[in-house]
């Protein structure tokens, strides 16, 4: 392809000068108009028209010199194959090439001159052209020139081999790979059927044999605006807009970059349809953690995917927002929240948040409700808030001390004392402790004194322990009952003996008259007199064994025995009291 233009292309030189003063011909009109595009079809030199073509370009290497691309771009060229190696080091004009071509709108393929024999120079002919063009957007295929003096020598299973390593190369890096020989190589020096690329042909002037090339190497004559002399001009088959992605990634020399609209991506973020990626200023995936503006981001060590959701890194845990900063303070995630230090990482344990407390589990997730920690019961409210002093949970109410642990035993609050249950519930009515009764108010707290919380009356102690037996105070004396507590009023048989209380429970002495009868009860104890006779202010008395007193009158003697009470007073039915709740 190098060789053979230039000597075509200093011998035409010569045959033009000598040709200058010769008068116009048809032949000549009719070469004048070869390759390009008449009537909408492209047409060869004796004016056959070319079919099935989807565009027209040329190859360019050393042997152009310079080029006025936007010239070029302009005369029907809609893409470039560069030549990339010259005299065993790069093309001198790849670079000015590439970028002028690009700038003008032209695309971009590439081809190497081989001199490979073996496998292991292909390979290292493909790492030469892949390191070249990675800077650059190739949107047509890499091509591997097959000429040589040195490769006729090859049997063509082994040059179909030293291709395959090249193309394999190639195509492993995310280019599309292509094979170029003419001809007369095609049908004699390639084993054909070991190759599945695509084929680009070169024959001049004349419609190449082979059947079905991607890509036609038509004349090494061509004249093209821009360029100074002969250039070869190619025609394309196959559409290569559908076939060459334009967004793809490309493994080069150990090192993975992303083209986006064929250039590599540098100091940006891409999405490749799996997820995002930062590359760095040398176009590869930054990975770790990475600090963009106020955010901190981590991507995977091994691809450089941007992580969302939770990670651990190091042993810590760390939470990945949608779009991949790094989170700080709360974070709702399903369920549950989570709190994240400054740093990133979760906390666990207890912490301290707007003069608030909260308890993160061994998880990370925030507790609410009942929660026991060391041994020790806390509540945490919907949002997570550590309680402390009263709360209602139910139909419940609890006390947490300031730290928050909740409190069972006797708790005194603002002067008055309170009962929590093992299970730290506030004791309300009557409760046990220690074989002693006490009663608690409907706000907990414990009762002192005379109490009637259900009709009947009850007193407890200084201590709030409820009494039982003979109780005496400033306003009488009382008996309450052995089994309930509650005070006794009216008859009441004790030791053996009557008592009668009244309506206020208190012990009565002297004569009394119940229910139209006469009783006297011993002013020192209050016992009622049974069976015996009394003076009473200076009246004396007869007592039947029920205690009924009968005046005696001296007149008359008396007859028989004083009638009995219609009923001897019973034992008053013992009230229900705590003991029997």
């Amino acid at each position: 392809m190098v060789y053979n233009k230039r000597m075509t292309a200093l011998a035409l030189a010569g045959l033009m000068g000598a040709m200058t003063l010769a008068p116009a011909s048809p032949a000549r009109a009719a070469i004048a108009g070869a390759w390009t595009k008449i009537n909408g079809i492209y047409q060869m030199v004796d004016g056959t028209s070319i079919d099935g073509v989807v565009c027209r370009g040329i190859d360019v290497s050393r042997w152009q010199n310079t080029i006025d691309w936007n010239a070029v771009a302009a005369d029907d060229v809609q893409f470039v194959m560069l030549g990339t190696k010259s005299s065993g080091a790069v093309d001198p004009f790849f670079h000015a090439n590439a970028q002028g071509a690009h700038a003008a709108g032209v695309k971009l393929g590439a081809y190497i001159y081989s001199y490979a024999t073996t496998v292991d120079m292909a390979i290292e002919e493909a790492d030469f052209v892949l390191d070249l063009i990675k800077d650059y957007p190739i949107s047509y295929p890499v091509a591997f020139d097959v000429e040589s003096n040195a490769q006729s020598t090859l049997s063509p299973s082994d040059l179909s081999t030293v291709i395959n390593a090249f193309c394999q190369r190639i195509e492993e890096a995310g280019y599309h790979p292509m094979v170029y020989a003419n001809d007369y190589w095609l049908a004699n020096k390639i084993d054909l059927s070991q190759i599945n690329y695509d084929i680009w042909v070169a024959r001049y002037e004349k419609k190449h044999n082979f059947s079905t090339p991607a890509m036609w190497q038509a004349t090494s004559t061509g004249s093209i605006n821009g360029i100074n002399g002969n250039v070869d001009i190619n025609f394309l088959y196959k559409d290569y807009s559908n076939v060459i992605p334009a967004n793809t990634w490309h493994t080069i020399g150990g090192r993975t970059y992303y083209y986006k609209d064929y250039a590599m991506q540098k100091d940006a973020w891409i999405n490749d349809g799996n997820g995002w990626y930062y590359m760095n200023a040398e176009g590869a995936p930054s990975k770790g953690w990475l600090e963009k503006g106020d955010s901190y981001y981590y991507l995977d060590s091994d691809t450089g995917k941007m992580v969302t959701g939770w990670k651990q890194i190091d042993s810590k845990w760390y939470y990945l927002s949608e779009s991949g900063a790094m989170a700080t303070g709360w974070v709702q995630d399903g369920g549950s929240r989570y709190y994240m230090n400054g740093d990133g990482t979760m906390a666990t344990g207890w912490i301290s948040q707007d003069n608030h407390k909260y308890y993160l589990g061994g998880n990370g997730a925030m507790a609410t409700g009942w929660k026991q920690i060391d041994g020790k019961w806390y509540h945490m409210d919907e949002n997570g808030v550590m309680g402390t002093g009263w709360i209602q949970d139910g139909d419940s109410r609890y006390y947490l001390y300031n730290d928050g642990a909740m409190a069972t035993g006797w708790v005194d609050y603002d002067g008055k004392a309170y009962y929590l249950a093992d299970n730290g519930v506030m004791a309300v009515g009557w409760k046990q402790l220690d074989d002693a009764w006490y009663y608690f108010n409907g706000d907990g707290s414990k009762a002192t004194g005379w109490i009637s919380p259900d009709g009947s009356w009850y007193y407890l102690n200084n201590e709030g322990k409820m009494q039982n037996g003979w109780f005496t105070d400033n306003t009488g004396t009382y008996y309450l009952s052995g089994t309930s507590g509650k005070m006794t009023v009216g008859w009441r048989q004790i030791d053996d003996g009557w008592y009668y209380f009244n309506g206020s429970g208190q012990q009565q002495k002297g004569m009394v008259n119940v229910d139209g009868n006469s009783y006297y009860l011993d002013p020192a104890n209050g016992r009622m007199a049974v069976s015996t006779s009394i003076t009473v202010d200076g009246v004396n008395y007869t007592v039947n064994e029920n205690g009924i007193c009968q005046v005696v009158v001296p007149e008359t003697t008396a007859e028989g025995n004083p009638e009995a009470p219609a009923e001897t007073p019973a034992e008053t039915q013992a009230p229900k009291g705590p003991g029997e709740m």
